[in-house]
């Protein structure tokens, strides 16, 4: 995948031309052919195709848009394969002592063990992450790793369920154009633990740890991708029946195809969350993408004390809710565990609370979720988000 930054800025024939998008960093330019998405690098034939129809700059996307560590996270910890028993000598965090899930303060300041006397979660519920992949063989991950029942590996290269998708038995790999989404980067197994990692009494424990996730990997190893790869993973998320979409990343300037596919997303009752981003900026003022676009539930990031993280994306219209997102542990590469602070470690937090919503009652629609989320939150310092921190507690006693 070519990261030049390029692309021809020609006068398009509709409302909007990539001229005024010059300033994001694209890798070639988007339109659409046949019903598809498709990206066109070649200067020649973009002219030609722009000329006719509407075009937009392919931007580039991040997982750590702008993201800050809080402190420098600590070595990674690979789990014990049966019920660990107290070391002599110092571990890194996560503790295993007494064999017990570690539960980190963002449980208790959202009242989620409230939440896991009513529900925590079913496996009729599908998560999809749209990331950077995910560790597929994690011992915290692998029990909720979702499985595509119409479609085996047996025959490489042949697509079984007949969804354009050769061998994608659990999830895809948007990428690299291949079947196995398996994570370079770290960004997409951290937020996937968040969401889902098993109560397995090892590691960690996600907040809704019985629901389903499906991992589809659109960011490369440095944790960089395209719109294009964004709009095929969101696609495949409605088409093989994910109901929420988890989204930590963002970049690029307002795409049309991009909002487009959200809606359709939404329109098919699929909830999309996002992360608000980590510029320290009022969104009001300047948005970002796609924590903005109309109907997605976005998410800023707050600290251990209930104030709003330094890094996080405010608005008191743009960011719908909060949650915790500093020092937060979760699974990792090479079956291991890590502690990273941002706006994508907050977004889970609520997809998770959201699955277990869902969990409870399927027929749930965005506008309800929306409403309870903002009713059952609590107070945060200032007025810089819609509604406060979520309960999930409270937001799951209210759905009950």
């Amino acid at each position: 995948m070519r990261k030049n930054g390029f692309f021809l800025c020609v006068s398009l024939i509709t409302t909007l031309t990539a001229c005024g998008q010059a300033d994001h960093p694209s890798d070639g330019m988007l339109t659409e052919i046949n019903g598809q998405t498709t990206v066109i690098r070649d200067p020649a034939e973009q002219k030609k195709i722009c000329e006719q129809q509407y075009c937009e700059p392919n931007f580039l996307v991040y997982a750590s848009f702008a993201r800050r560590r809080s402190a420098p996270p600590p070595v990674i910890v690979k789990p014990p394969v049966t019920k660990p028993t107290p070391s002599p000598t110092p571990t890194a965090t996560p503790s295993f002592s007494n064999g017990d899930d570690f539960f980190d303060y963002a449980k208790a300041k959202m009242n989620t063990l409230a939440a896991w006397n009513i529900t925590q979660g079913s496996d009729g519920v599908i998560v999809a992450v749209i990331d950077s992949g995910m560790n597929l063989h994690h011992p915290d991950l692998l029990v909720n790793l979702w499985t595509n029942p119409n479609e085996t590996e047996s025959q490489p290269g042949v697509d079984h369920d007949g969804n354009g998708y050769t061998n994608d038995v659990h999830g895809y790999d948007f990428y690299a154009n291949k079947s196995n989404p398996e994570d370079e980067n770290g960004h997409g197994t951290h937020t996937a633990g968040t969401i889902a990692a098993a109560k397995n009494n090892m590691g960690v424990i996600g907040v809704a740890p019985k629901v389903k996730i499906m991992p589809l990997r659109f960011l490369g190893p440095q944790g960089e991708g395209s719109t294009q790869g964004a709009i095929q993973a969101i696609n495949y998320a409605v088409k093989m029946g994910a109901k929420v979409i988890s989204a930590s990343w963002g970049g690029g300037a307002y795409s049309a195809y991009l909002a487009q596919a959200i809606q359709n997303a939404q329109a098919a009752g699929v909830v999309f969350v996002a992360a608000a981003g980590n510029e320290g900026r009022n969104l009001y003022y300047s948005p970002t993408y796609p924590a903005t676009y109309p109907g997605v539930i976005s998410v800023g990031a707050t600290d251990a004390n209930d104030q709003m993280a330094s890094f996080s994306n405010y608005g008191t219209n743009e960011v719908l809710i909060t949650a915790p997102g500093v020092q937060i542990q979760s699974t990792y590469l090479n079956q291991g565990y890590q502690s990273l602070s941002g706006t994508s470690m907050a977004t889970p937090q609520v997809s998770g609370a959201i699955a277990l919503a869902l969990s409870l009652n399927p027929r749930l629609n965005l506008e309800q979720l929306r409403t309870n989320l903002c009713n059952t939150a609590d107070s945060i310092g200032g007025n810089s988000v819609k509604c406060g921190r979520i309960n999930i507690g409270r937001f799951i006693e209210s759905i009950n």
